[in-house]
């Protein structure tokens, strides 16, 4: 059976690292209103390092995923601070 999940981020979607009950961590992504993705372990041997190796591997595309994102904006998106001593004020006498 194969399952197709597509998420369009939007403002105030999360990502992170929880723990069950039982101690072992879980990856959740909070999606929207209330909708959750969510990578466990389970108790099958060898579900742990799987676990970890998929963990990783995710990491590794988000980044590709996220440079790519970043390539393909324009400019920034908020205005930037200045930088110290960059005041755009005149110090000549």
């Amino acid at each position: 059976m194969a399952l197709h999940i597509v998420v369009h981020p939007r403002f105030g979607d999360t990502a992170r690292v929880a723990t069950e009950a039982t101690g072992r961590p879980q990856l959740v992504a909070d999606i929207d209103t209330g909708g959750t993705f969510s990578v466990q372990v389970d108790d099958e041997p060898g579900s742990t390092e799987l676990a970890a190796q998929f963990a990783r591997d995710l990491a590794a595309a988000a980044l590709r995923f996220a440079q790519r994102c970043a390539d393909l904006m324009p400019g920034p998106a908020v205005a930037t601070p200045a930088t110290s001593g960059d005041s755009g004020a005149s110090n000549s006498a």
